[in-house]
């Protein structure tokens, strides 16, 4: 049975915008509203402007509803310096229709109506940016969070996810459309793409890694343009220059790996953006 997300806090809509196949809308809770003006509000509308430009729509063809629900809360620093920038993860789990060739067992994607993210307003945070939130609204999509549930990952804790990857191995992701990409950018003989170990239940095992954890060399590899991997957006840590920060081609197409098809790729082949590394809990900050 699929795990249900529910939310009862109060919302006010705020935001729409339409696409092909989904219509993406944001609401913001009380709190958000309060601690957000309408300048830094009209940021989220522009993360989703930026997912909506990448997805097209679901590989099983029905149209379907995504709304973000953004709340805010004040945290400082954690012990070791680092700090939580904000969470996310998808709500309203359920089963697309079956999919030819499709990767899970069963030839159904486990997919979200909707995600909530959560956003930090302590001082020690920083202003809140168009990078963390793009960041964020991409877990609330599904990347590093519906990773077991479509079957592409397996972070060795059976109560994580509804299904996993059997057979799969913690700290290798084996989605096909991912990992060719990622072979294609950054590292023609990988088997796998690293997937993030360290950081803690925030960071680890929804981000693609940073380091050297399994013998491949993630650290310091670069994409044709010169792009470093570490700067990419959906790792777990922050770049050091947050405007050095890019999607790849690999994130997009893990993105068809949990179900989604795609938008036609810009030129340059991979969309650049500003961005920042999190997960579905927790985003931490470099020191």
């Amino acid at each position: 049975m699929i795990r249900a997300i529910t939310s009862t806090a109060l919302l006010f809509s705020i935001y729409t915008v339409s696409n092909a196949a989904i219509t993406f809308s944001v609401t913001f809770t009380a709190q958000a509203m309060a601690d957000y003006s309408a300048a830094e509000q009209q940021l989220f509308q522009d993360g989703i402007d930026f997912w909506d430009s990448v997805i097209d729509g679901h590989q099983d063809n029905v149209n379907r509803n995504f709304n973000l629900e953004v709340d805010s809360f004040n945290q400082a620093a954690n012990p070791d310096g680092s700090i939580t920038l904000g969470s996310a993860g998808p709500i309203g789990l359920t089963f697309s229709g079956v999919v030819a060739g499709a990767n899970t067992s069963d030839g159904r994607y486990i997919i979200a109506s909707g995600g909530r993210s959560r956003f930090n307003t302590n001082p020690a945070a920083g202003s809140v940016t168009a990078s963390t939130i793009r960041h964020e609204i991409g877990h609330t999509l599904g990347i590093g969070t519906l990773w077991e549930d479509n079957e592409v990952y397996n972070d060795g804790d059976t109560g994580t996810g509804n299904r996993t990857l059997a057979g799969g191995i913690v700290g290798q992701y084996a989605g096909a459309n991912a990992l060719a990409a990622y072979q294609a950018e950054f590292d023609a003989a990988a088997t796998f793409i690293p997937i993030e170990q360290s950081g803690g239940p925030g960071t680890a095992n929804g981000h693609w890694d940073e380091s050297d954890d399994f013998g491949q060399t993630a650290t310091g590899i670069t994409d044709a343009m010169g792009r470093d991997f570490r700067d990419e957006l959906m790792t777990g840590y922050a770049a050091p220059t947050e405007a050095n920060t890019f999607l790849s081609e690999t994130s997009r197409q893990s993105l068809v790996d949990i179900g989604f098809t795609l938008e036609a790729v810009p030129e340059p082949s991979s969309t650049s953006l500003l961005g920042l590394g999190s997960f579905a809990l927790i985003l931490r900050r470099r020191r």
